[in-house]
């Protein structure tokens, strides 16, 4: 039977106030990593990826794709914070927290008084951080924001020739990513000082930081002499050749050859029609065929010659028969099923969710030899967990909890009742 093994952050505890994406995919992370995570919820609501799409039914409990995967393995909190009691259980549990990730609006945690100047003092090393569109300061720290105003704000937008934003919502991960980083850091600053601190990620700081090309040559530019405005993109790098999407008769194929290796083996595969491409001197070197100038030229031979194959399936077995990297456009529903790569990195896994039963999920991008990324346990039910929490870490007694949930303090969905009943029986398909 398959073992999960320990991850790399057991025995830490990880306060949730996160919501949406970017917190919470922070968070997904710790727990894939180990870390225990408390998910403090709204009192009787929830929190708001359980009302994200896709809702499913199944056995009278609806649930939401989206809450499915972003809270696999963490423990759900569902606690009054109107109500004192709520707010001391709050103050006990950061007493007890290495970590408090939040990613409100700047100003909301400090209404509750559970802002970082709060958290240290009941917990002087507490690593606080906080994720939000702009930051904590600045004159657009204010400002509401989502991954689309992060994305227009950050200038990746306006890279593009039809002002797209990306498909996925990149500003909300790769936050999350950054404040990953951050944590991890702040752990190791804490272990070698004792030390705490606030940590402070702002989704248009991590977007803006990562524009590998267009803020460099301005910059570069600028200080040079005159500052270079880098063409936007479309299918097609507007500032490398080949690199883009191609177009062929059933599909597309990404093709990208960024080196002068493998160059001249792709020019002999286009054909003697494109023999001039090994000596003219706008494609002969990369760094003239990588420029606004000459990387049409490329594009259109390329494009050409993808065009006149049978399917880009051939087109793809040729490219890569002469070494050239290149992959065929894939499907979700392709990736989401059958594609051998992604089954064989464990990143198509499949778990048992509680009432809807056996559930394909992503697993962990974080491959450790000892201390692998691993999903931990399904996503929690609405206040699921929140006689565990108050007894096991607080100590907590039942009459208390009873009391507690008498004074509209606590709350759970009413299917935590039935849940104990369905886990027995089906204790054999949970795998692990």
């Amino acid at each position: 039977m398959y073992k999960t093994k320990p991850g790399p952050l057991s025995g830490l505890t990880v306060l949730d106030f996160t919501w949406v994406l970017a917190g919470p995919h922070t968070t997904m992370t710790f727990t894939d990593l180990g870390a225990t995570v408390i998910k403090v919820e709204h009192y009787t609501r929830g929190c708001h990826e359980r009302w994200q799409p896709l809702q499913v039914e199944k056995e009278q409990v609806t649930q939401s794709s989206y809450h499915i995967h972003l809270n696999r393995g963490k423990k759900s909190l569902c606690i009054n914070l109107k109500e004192p009691r709520g707010i001391a259980i709050i103050r006990e549990l950061i007493q007890k927290s290495d970590i408090l990730v939040e990613n409100f609006a700047p100003g909301v945690m400090a209404k509750l008084k559970l802002d970082y100047e709060s958290a240290k003092q009941i917990k002087p090393d507490i690593i606080y951080c906080s994720i939000s569109c702009f930051g904590q300061t600045g004159p657009d720290s204010n400002k509401p924001g989502y991954d689309v105003i992060a994305q227009a704000a950050s200038g990746w937008v306006g890279l593009t020739e039809a002002k797209h934003p990306a498909p996925v919502a990149i500003g909300d991960t790769v936050a999350a990513m950054h404040a990953c980083t951050a944590v991890l850091a702040a752990l190791y600053h804490r272990m070698l000082t004792g030390e705490g601190q606030a940590i402070d990620i702002s989704m248009v700081d991590c977007l803006f930081s990562i524009h590998e090309t267009a803020v460099p040559a301005y910059w570069t530019s600028e200080a040079a002499g005159k500052a270079v405005i880098t063409p936007v993109n479309g299918q097609k790098s507007s500032t490398a050749a080949p690199y883009g999407i191609y177009k062929g008769k059933n599909g597309t194929i990404a093709i990208a050859i960024l080196s002068q290796t493998r160059w001249p083996e792709l020019v002999d595969l286009l054909g003697p029609e494109c023999a001039w491409l090994h000596d003219d001197p706008r494609t002969r070197e990369v760094s003239r065929r990588c420029s606004p100038e000459s990387a049409p030229l490329v594009h259109e031979a390329v494009e050409a010659w993808v065009m006149a194959q049978d399917s880009v399936e051939e087109a793809e077995r040729r490219l890569l028969a002469a070494g050239i990297p290149c992959c065929r456009v894939k499907s979700i529903a392709e990736l989401a099923t059958t594609d051998p790569n992604i089954g064989a990195r464990g990143m198509r896994l499949e778990k048992v969710q509680p009432f809807l039963g056996p559930v394909k999920m992503f697993g962990s991008p974080l491959k450790l030899s000892q201390t692998p990324g691993d999903v931990r346990g399904y996503a929690p039910f609405l206040g699921e967990n929140n006689e565990e929490i108050l007894s096991e870490i607080l100590d907590y007694k039942p009459e208390d909890i009873s009391n507690l949930y008498r004074g509209n303090v606590l709350y759970h969905a009413p299917e935590v009742e039935r849940l104990p009943r369905w886990l027995e029986e089906h204790k054999e398909e949970e795998g692990d």
